[in-house]
């Protein structure tokens, strides 16, 4: 599952790097489908650089609130659920968070806090899920176009 989980993630990377091996022009096909989220994403290289750093803190941040504290809220104290409803309430929690991204960001975001949060469970750890987080995060940075020399600053 976990092999599963970081090639699914690390999936657009590849695709990138296959490419540029294979010196084809890449079409931004999925940047396209993310129009309209353009206020929400960096335009600028210095801008795109702060979002590096946005990725990386949001993994470990997320991580710890959701699975680190809320999981251990729900399943232990004071609530004492069940580890299946309690991984699956932190998962609509997480999932609603992502409201932004409309009802794609919400499902989105709920079936990763469902795989997060095994992860979480499966190693009793959440190093690793910070670092998929992270990495996820990161990889919409792969998929949209890089700014061009007129904004780049």
């Amino acid at each position: 599952m976990i092999a599963l989980f970081v090639a699914v993630t690390l999936l657009p990377v590849a695709v990138v790097f296959w490419k540029k091996v294979k010196k084809q022009p890449r079409k931004y096909s999925s940047a396209d489908a993310l129009k309209s989220f353009d206020y929400f994403f960096p335009a600028t290289s210095a801008e795109r650089r702060w979002f590096v750093f946005l990725c990386v803190t949001a993994g470990i941040c997320e991580e710890i609130l959701f699975r680190g504290f809320l999981l251990q809220y729900l399943h232990v104290f004071p609530w004492t659920l069940n580890l299946t409803l309690a991984l699956l309430i932190a998962a609509v929690i997480f999932g609603l968070n992502h409201l932004y991204g409309g009802v794609g960001g919400v499902v989105g975001g709920a079936v990763a806090g469902v795989l997060l949060g095994l992860l979480f469970v499966l190693t009793g750890n959440l190093l690793l899920p910070m670092v998929l987080h992270a990495a996820m995060d990161l990889c919409k940075l792969v998929i949209l176009r890089p700014p061009n020399s007129q904004t780049a600053t």
